[in-house]
């Protein structure tokens, strides 16, 4: 059955570049074992390899044959794999039943998501992305339940052009995820057009503490100038799964950010 694909072009708009704001770090933080806890969720209660399933298919990655991870612990390895797990875990403790996400990739957080309004009794969700291939997607969904893509909306198209639409600007969701373009002004845009749009809970992927550096990832420097006493940097990157690198918690200075309402 092929999933329910729509393209939606509008006339592109015009680049620029918006003075980007230091980032400052000033942020609270929580381990994410310990922001499970919080939410009264045991590991126990959690399926680990319902995760490595998804991941197979969806967000494993290879190593660089060259690199001496891969001669030491092996070819692959799961990258943060956690987001899908508090993804899953939020639908789930609060009966959400709705969720967008800005940022499809390869699927992992979309099939999580899926995977827990289908536990949860169905939902909807609605995955906007500019490269979404259509034969890839017709794979997946040939490897996952056809209960899941019936609750899928799949959007070929740009956030902020799909979303400024007048038919979809008073659309609010329970859980909105936001990792798409990962610039300042992209993130900016995608967060003044989300910020008023869900019920529940917002997600940033991607926040960096200051010292971290990777090209084109400036979600930090929008995120820390939001104004949000419910905002909190969850620590994540394989300190749930085996972490083979040998990473400490105090040596991850990456991880999502949420926000409650």
């Amino acid at each position: 059955m092929p999933p329910n694909l729509i393209s939606f072009n509008t006339n592109p708009q015009n680049s620029f570049r918006d003075a980007i704001p230091e980032r400052t770090g000033k942020i609270n933080q929580i381990h994410i074992k310990e922001k499970l806890s919080q939410l009264d969720i045991s590991l126990d209660q959690i399926r680990l390899g319902d995760f490595d399933q998804i991941g197979e298919i969806t967000a494993r990655k290879n190593r660089d044959p060259g690199s001496d991870l891969y001669k030491k612990v092996g070819a692959y390895f799961r990258p943060n794999y956690e987001r899908g797990i508090l993804i899953y875990s939020l639908i789930r403790k609060y009966n959400l039943k709705s969720y967008l996400e800005i940022g499809f990739g390869r699927g992992y957080s979309c099939m999580c998501a899926a995977l827990a309004l289908s536990e949860n009794g169905g939902g909807e969700i609605v995955s906007i992305d500019p490269n979404l291939d259509e034969e890839f997607l017709n794979n997946l969904s040939k490897t996952f339940p056809s209960d899941w893509f019936k609750m899928i909306r799949f959007v070929k198209g740009k956030s902020q052009e799909y979303l400024a639409d007048e038919k979809q600007r008073s659309k609010k969701y329970d859980l909105i995820y936001i990792d798409g373009d990962h610039t300042y002004e992209a993130t900016k845009r995608d967060w003044e057009l989300c910020k008023d749009n869900y019920n529940n809970f917002l997600i940033f992927d991607d926040y960096h503490l200051p010292g971290k550096v990777q090209k084109d990832i400036e979600c930090s420097n929008l995120i820390d100038q939001i104004e949000d006493d419910s905002k909190e940097l969850i620590i994540m990157d394989r300190r749930i799964f085996l972490d083979d690198r040998g990473y400490s918690d105090e040596e991850i200075d990456y991880g999502q950010v949420l926000l409650t309402r």
